[in-house]
This record gives C-alpha cells, sequence and structure tokens, in this order.
C-alpha cells in the first residue's frame, strides 16, 4: 500500500516538474490604414527560454492579417483573431494563453472547449492549457452575410454552389463574401503565383454580381512552421481567426470540408473544432460533410458551372505553376472530374488524362491522411460503376503498390523510435 502510494506521489511530482509555468503572450492589438489596406497586428511573444520563432530568430514576432480598407475597417481592436490563431502554438509549447486585447465572452468558452478536443485529438502534440484575457460581449449586425474562404479548390467552390441549389430549394441566404488568402498555401513572397491565382479567381466570379472578392494577407503561417506546422495545427485556428476579423459585418462563415462523415479523422478542421470559433456577432460552420468530393463536384456543375472554368487545388505549384497536373491532389481532381463528366470544362489542366497518368501516383503513408486514401478508393469504386476498366485496374495496382510502400515507412519509424 505504501509502495503505491509513494508511486502515485513521484508520478505526480514528476507532473509538476515538467509543468511549463511560463506564457504566450498577445500584445494589445492595433488598428492601421495605409496605401489603401487595413491592417490588424499584435506582437506575440514566447516566455519558455531558449523557444523562438524561425521566421525572426527572436521570442517576439509581430502577427498581422489585412484586406482591402474599402472592404471593412473595424472601430476597436479584437482580440479573438490573435487569439484563436496562437491557441495551438500555446498548446505545443505548454504555455499560458494571455490575451491583453478583450474577446468575445461566447468565442472564450468555445476555446476552453477546443482545447480539450485538441488535446484528445493530438495527445502528442498539445497540452491543455489555461487562458488569460477580458471578455465583451457585441450585437449582432441584422446585415444576413455569409462569407466563406476562397481557394479555388472543389471545397469552396461547392460551399459556393450548394448554397446556390438551397437558395433555390429552400430560400437560405446565398454567399455573399469570399475570402482568398495570401500567406498560407500561396506564400507571401510568391507575388506571381498570387498575381496570376488572384485575376484567375476573381474573374470567374465576376458575372456572379451578389458575390464580393476580398484579397486577404497574413503571416500567420510563419507563426506555426516554427513549431508544428500550419497544415498539422494551423489550418483551422489561422482560418478562424481570419473570419474573426469580419464578424461585425459577417454573421456567418464557412470553412470548406474535405469528407463525409464516415470518413472524419482527428484533424485541425474538422466538423467538432471548425464550430468553435463561433462568437456573438459570427457563426462558423464546417461546411459540409454531407457530401463527397464526387458529389460535390456534381453539385457545382449543375448549379455553378463557370467556377469550374479556373479551377485551382495544386499545393505543389513547382516553377509557379497553377495546377501542376502530376501530384496527388491534381490527378485525384482531374479523375473526379471525369467522373462527374465535366473535365472538358476546366481549363486549368494542361495534360490529357490516361490510365498511364497514374503510374507515378503516390499516396501519403502516415496515419493522418488516411482520407486521401478513402478519396482513392471512392475513386475507383466510381470507375468500375462508371465502366472505365483500365482506370480501374490502374488504380487497383497504385493503390496495392502504395500500401507496401506505407507498411514499409510505418515499420522503420516504429523501429526507430524503439531504438
Amino acid at each position: 500500500m505504501w509502495f503505491m502510494i509513494w508511486m502515485s506521489f513521484a508520478v505526480l511530482l514528476k507532473k509538476n516538474c515538467y509543468k511549463n509555468e511560463n506564457d504566450l503572450i498577445v500584445h494589445p492589438a492595433h488598428i492601421t490604414v495605409a496605401d489603401g489596406r487595413c491592417r490588424l497586428a499584435a506582437t506575440v511573444e514566447i516566455e519558455t527560454p531558449g523557444v523562438v520563432f524561425s521566421a525572426m530568430g527572436s521570442s517576439k514576432q509581430e502577427l498581422w492579417i489585412d484586406w482591402p480598407a474599402d472592404y471593412f475597417v473595424p472601430e476597436t481592436p479584437d482580440g479573438g483573431p490573435f487569439l484563436l490563431i496562437c491557441l495551438t502554438v500555446a498548446m505545443c509549447l505548454n504555455e499560458r494563453l494571455v490575451s491583453n486585447t478583450s474577446v468575445s465572452q461566447c468565442l472564450l468558452i468555445n476555446v476552453l472547449e477546443a482545447i480539450e478536443i485538441y488535446k484528445n485529438d493530438f495527445p502528442d502534440l498539445c497540452e491543455v492549457i489555461s487562458v488569460e484575457t477580458k471578455t465583451h460581449q457585441n450585437e449582432r449586425s441584422n446585415e444576413n452575410r455569409v462569407g466563406s474562404f476562397y481557394s479555388g479548390g472543389v471545397d469552396s467552390l461547392y460551399n459556393i454552389a450548394e448554397h446556390f441549389r438551397l437558395n433555390e430549394k429552400y430560400g437560405v441566404t446565398n454567399v455573399s463574401d469570399l475570402w482568398l488568402i495570401q500567406g498560407m498555401d500561396i506564400k507571401l513572397n510568391d507575388d506571381a503565383l498570387w498575381s496570376k491565382t488572384k485575376f484567375l479567381l476573381e474573374s470567374q466570379v465576376a458575372e456572379y454580381k451578389q458575390l464580393r472578392y476580398v484579397d486577404v494577407r497574413t503571416n500567420a503561417r510563419s507563426i506555426h512552421d516554427s513549431f508544428v506546422g500550419w497544415e498539422e495545427l494551423g489550418f483551422s485556428v489561422i482560418l478562424g481567426g481570419i473570419a474573426k476579423c469580419f464578424s461585425p459585418i459577417v454573421n456567418t462563415a464557412l470553412i470548406g470540408s474535405y469528407g463525409k462523415y464516415k470518413d472524419i479523422l482527428p484533424h485541425s478542421s474538422s466538423p467538432l473544432v471548425d464550430p468553435m470559433w463561433s462568437c456573438d456577432q459570427q457563426n462558423v460552420r464546417h461546411f459540409s460533410c454531407r457530401a463527397n468530393r464526387l458529389e460535390k463536384i456534381q453539385t457545382i456543375a449543375n448549379f455553378a458551372p463557370q467556377l469550374l472554368k479556373n479551377l485551382r487545388v495544386c499545393y505543389l505549384n513547382p516553377e509557379g505553376s497553377y495546377n501542376c497536373g502530376q501530384c496527388e491532389k491534381c490527378l485525384r481532381t482531374q479523375m473526379q472530374l471525369m467522373l462527374c463528366g465535366c473535365l472538358d470544362k476546366c481549363d486549368t489542366f494542361d495534360k490529357d488524362l490516361t490510365p498511364d497518368s497514374l503510374n507515378k501516383l503516390k499516396l501519403p503513408w502516415a496515419r493522418k491522411n488516411q482520407y486521401t486514401w478513402d478519396f482513392w478508393s471512392d475513386i475507383r469504386a466510381a470507375c468500375q460503376d462508371a465502366g472505365y476498366a483500365a482506370f480501374e485496374r490502374q488504380i487497383r495496382k497504385q493503390l496495392r503498390r502504395n500500401k507496401f510502400i506505407k507498411i514499409r515507412k510505418r515499420a522503420k519509424m516504429y523501429f526507430r523510435k524503439m531504438q
């Protein structure tokens, strides 16, 4: 009995020894307007000795978000955007998150819930932390506006097309505001790709007069890439933070889903976590896990086919290409477009798609990317149903080849950890 008591005390002592008593501090936020753009910024500071932001080589870095001033200029700074963007960074560092600018009362309560979700989904990356800030309450705008993050990809185009369908059937409010971001998959220093993308995506929605296109820039990616990475744990909190900038004027924000409910895995952006970025002025929705990619493309083709013309899906962008046409995501999207009978509606893939195009298909081996395998399983089944026998055989072959690679790489990682 005394042995068990001593062991319990030793475990508790060990936990307390490693508890981080330092803070991740978000200093007071401020608003500036210059050169036709509005910027919301705050200095972020890490207290843990020896830990620095890699972009600056310092424990301090300014975090900023800017957009055209003629779109919206806030009356007072809001700490909500910075609280969200820094949330998972603080959890990875196991630092208390301190915001010196007040945040929405509703948002704070939701953030406390999100902390538990992230800890449950990413126990090896995130720690439960406390939050220190003041709160406020704001009245919700009477305007009924729906904002959606707009990358030119299938998920963001579906958000627009599906609301067209829902409006036609139920009278649901259409998407009104589109937010395209530089600083995430398009890096801040890639001005050539940014200009090309912005021009093509703006032109493709020009005929829809009810849609307002807004280009947003932020350095939030560098804050996350200093530690775990923006795709790993930064994707949702960055989008949620940007949406909060516009909560006084846009009372619904959509973050595109990546799969159906049956395929959802722990992810930085999920139907469980994204709604936690709602506040008293704005509802945030993970939209929508009701449809898979094939169903989404079919909805776009039926209700907003013009949006497919400049479809953009590539994250690799070798040599500044809009869509490389050869990476896994480009090949997957071309297959889905072909199966929906609308590959010819898209002008942004240069090469003809044949079964041989899939010869070098590379699928991710990490468990966190299992949803990519689900996409290809759905595509293989659709090829079988549609009579595309040559494509079905090739996909089956590539799934089998990549499965061996996945097993080998996971085994190597396991034995490396055991050493």
